[in-house]
């Protein structure tokens, strides 16, 4: 990365968790779709990735998304990851949703919705942004489909055995319950929660690149607490998603509650139709709702609810001299 390049960012939090969003500063990148302008990013930009979401300018968590043109609908975005690119972010897509608005890209303010299109590596989705008194009230994205490839896969790891659903929910995922592995969907429970969550994907993720988990082709991205609980207003699904050893999701994770959507309806806990809310550890909630897709009893189509907030306008900088130009990551 040259010196003195300027990048532009728009930064917002979705229930806690991050996204940058570059706005300017981005070389032009080639490609006839998303996908393939990720991949041609990666092969040649990534140092622009690890400079914006690695420290000292970010940390473990930081999400990035990277804004392209799109043949097929009306934006184009990938998303970046600390340690790997994403294949759908659901959290980065309320807060990218937000942004567009902040910039007045998606209609008048005074609007009660916009709605758009948005190609991302994994398909395309449709958002839905509601306003109340000009101001972003709720973000509703349709996600791609969701399903269950695998159920009750054995996976042993730091002198614990528990038992793991492998989901699709724009992103891959072992659904393990909380109580069984020990873990307190609590903020005091989270250090714990990524060294057991970390030592479990890494085994799941052996015994997949194995072949011992029929219908698991790809390994997961993650491992996804969960712990269902009932109130006045229906089930909730309290869940930590837990990426890294060092790297968890703050938000109830919007590609987590579509994959936690698809369990739930496999397992016949609801109905396609049913609507649930999926709470964070700060508890703060997402509304998930398990649509049927017509033609396919196999997967489901997420529509996830959430808002973001913006939290700052950035111009970062590689100053001459810096002897940490691609920034650092401690485990």
């Amino acid at each position: 990365m040259a010196e003195r390049r300027w990048i532009a960012t728009i930064d917002s939090h979705t229930a806690g968790h991050p996204t940058r969003v570059v706005t300017g500063g981005v070389p032009v990148l080639h490609g006839d779709s998303v996908a393939v302008r990720r991949d041609d990013f990666r092969a040649r930009f990534d140092p622009l990735r690890t400079f914006l979401l690695h420290e000292p300018r970010g940390h473990a968590a930081m999400v990035g998304v990277i804004l392209t043109e799109s043949r097929v609908a009306d934006f184009g975005a990938f998303f970046l990851g600390s340690y790997k690119y994403l294949e759908m972010c659901g959290h980065a897509t309320i807060g990218l949703a937000v942004t567009l608005d902040h910039m007045g890209l998606i209609g008048p303010s005074d609007a009660p919705e916009s709605t758009f299109t948005l190609e991302v590596p994994a398909g395309i989705v449709t958002v839905h942004v509601t306003r109340r008194g000009g101001t972003v009230a709720a973000v509703t994205f349709e996600n791609v489909p969701a399903r269950v490839v695998a159920t009750d896969v054995a996976v042993s790891a730091g002198g614990l055995t528990v038992s793991a659903d492998v989901v699709w929910g724009g992103n891959w995922y072992g659904l393990v319950p909380a109580e069984a592995a020990g873990i307190v969907l609590e903020p005091r429970g989270v250090s714990h929660a990524m060294a057991i969550g970390a030592a479990l994907k890494a085994r799941l993720n052996a015994r997949i690149v194995a072949g011992e988990v029929p219908g698991a082709m790809e390994p997961i991205d993650s491992i996804l607490f969960h712990a269902t609980q009932q109130d006045e207003d229906g089930l909730v699904s309290r869940q930590l998603v837990v990426l890294e050893a060092n790297k968890f999701d703050r938000s109830p994770c919007g590609t987590g509650s579509s994959a936690r959507l698809a369990q739930l309806v496999a397992r016949g806990a609801i109905m396609t139709g049913q609507t649930i809310r999926t709470r964070n550890i700060l508890d703060v909630d997402f509304t998930a709702t398990a649509m049927a897709i017509e033609g396919r009893s196999d997967a489901i189509r997420p529509h996830i609810v959430g808002l973001a907030h913006i939290t700052g306008e950035h111009r970062f900088v590689l100053a001459a001299g810096d002897p940490l130009p691609d920034g650092f990551l401690c485990r």
